[in-house]
């Protein structure tokens, strides 16, 4: 063991080195691990495992020696550890990556932050978020707000059809489960009978307080759809997330976490770790998707979320694919913040009331 560890060690084509001990051979265990520690020690430029298939009392001795390198009952166990190291160490080699500002309008959300909040709402409105979306600069639907019927079809005729329709309610968030969402409404008349089912679907479910009105969409053609956002994780703060979305989201769980801020090597290695990249970049004959555009999607959320520090959840579920263009277009949006935390954030003891004020007060 002594003669081979040794002689592999000095091979400078060896990066790792996992040794293995059977039992059968004839050599007392603990003997064959302290040999092989004496040796890691003097050669500590290489990470060495034991993989031991003994018995446990050989595990029970080492608990209370000093030991300078790790031990597994298994070759597997050993292999994802190495496995792991080499993540670690190509983590600290890759590139330091940086962190982009972008010219948004953080005034306007701002103040749609500050108008949910006197109204003691932790939920912005899905018209209030796809603002705040917007503000930073992300790509969304041409859309509109209307209040009454008149005015839903006045915009459906000035966007053109098909469109999508949404109610938009400061007391329900979720529009799908309470049918709230009708896709590709083709025509005028097509819109008004759709409208009317809403408000009596509404009524019927006791819905219509609260009801702000209807946002009228452009119906972005596309089948895949991504998800993008972030939930604030006790430990780390809030956690970037993109991956596969729509319906998908909860089944598939192709999803990838980063820390925020994004560096613009973070938002690169997101889009490319989730499986659906190969999806994005045009399987069987699709579009390609823009993906410096995506990628830029993802750091513009993160300035967001990096400057309004109470945001506590953020969704852009779906971000659609567009098969005309491949651009990732926010179809729809939610956000939540943490209220005491926001109202306290967006009160200056200077009483500027500005989030981003410079006044030293």
């Amino acid at each position: 063991y002594k003669q081979t560890l040794e002689t592999v060690i000095a091979d400078e084509n060896v990066d790792m080195i996992i040794t293995i001990y059977l039992p059968f051979l004839g050599l007392k265990d603990i003997d064959v691990a302290k040999a092989l520690m004496e040796i890691k020690a003097e050669h500590p430029e290489k990470p060495v495992i034991g993989v031991f298939m003994t018995k446990n009392e050989f595990f029970t001795k080492l608990s209370d020696m000093k030991v300078n390198m790790p031990f597994f009952m298994y070759a597997d166990q050993a292999a994802d550890g190495l496995n792991r190291l080499n993540q670690q160490r190509l983590w600290i080699e890759r590139p330091e990556g940086k962190i982009p500002c972008y010219d948004v309008d953080r005034a306007k959300v701002e103040k749609i932050i500050k108008g949910s909040l006197a109204e003691g709402r932790a939920q912005l409105t899905t018209l209030e978020s796809i603002d705040v979306l917007q503000a930073y600069g992300i790509r969304a639907c041409k859309y509109g707000l209307a209040t009454n019927e008149e005015e839903v079809v006045e915009l459906g005729n000035s966007i053109g059809y098909p469109v999508v329709m949404k109610m938009t309610s400061k007391t329900t968030s979720h529009k799908t489960d309470v049918g709230g969402v009708v896709v590709n409404i083709k025509s005028e008349e097509q819109l008004r009978k759709e409208y009317k089912g809403l408000l009596e679907r509404l009524e019927a479910k006791g819905l219509l307080e609260g009801l702000e009105g209807v946002i009228i969409q452009e119906m972005v053609k596309g089948n895949r759809e991504m998800v993008c956002g972030i939930a604030t994780d006790p430990q780390y703060g809030p956690m970037m997330m993109f991956g596969l979305g729509g319906v998908f989201v909860e089944v598939m769980k192709d999803v990838t976490f980063r820390i925020a801020p994004l560096t613009d090597v973070d938002a690169e290695e997101m889009i490319k770790s989730v499986k659906a990249y190969k999806l994005l970049e045009g399987a069987r004959g699709t579009k390609p998707a823009q993906i410096d555009q995506i990628k830029e999607t993802l750091l513009r959320l993160s300035q967001l979320v990096n400057d309004f520090k109470f945001i506590d959840e953020l969704d852009i579920n779906p971000l659609l694919i567009s098969e005309a263009t491949g651009e990732g277009i926010a179809v729809d949006g939610r956000i939540k913040v943490r209220m005491e935390e926001a109202k306290e954030a967006l009160e200056c003891s200077c009483g500027c009331g500005s989030v981003t004020c410079g006044c030293g007060k």
